[in-house]
């Protein structure tokens, strides 16, 4: 199977499975994330930031004092796609590193 078959099933074909279980799934799962482990999410996920903030804040929820924001569909829409994206991004990086490493000839270490 040629390298950009598997590319493909791997990079976009996973990243549609993660947003499609991310879409009917993710009410269920409430996960609260905190500490460091937040902040590397954040780090990694950073395709999710930016999907949320084109998306935009959701409905005012709160009092003028607190500002909370309620998430909206298109919001859980963003997110989902953001997680795709991420996954497509580093799959792709890993196929290329690898692909990379394969062309590169050893090394060998008699001529010395």
């Amino acid at each position: 199977m040629r390298l950009i078959w598997k590319w493909l099933m791997v990079s976009v074909g996973g990243g549609i499975v993660l947003t499609v279980g991310l879409l009917f799934f993710s009410d269920p799962l409430p996960i609260n994330l905190s500490g460091p482990v937040a902040t590397v999410a954040r780090v990694m996920l950073w395709p999710v930031t930016i999907c949320l903030y084109l998306s935009g804040p959701g409905a005012n929820i709160g009092p003028p004092q607190k500002h909370q924001h309620e998430c909206t569909p298109v919001q859980d829409l963003a997110v989902a796609t953001g997680v795709r994206l991420s996954w497509i991004f580093y799959s792709s990086l890993t196929f290329v590193a690898v692909r990379l490493r394969r062309r590169r000839p050893a090394v060998s270490s008699s001529r010395m």
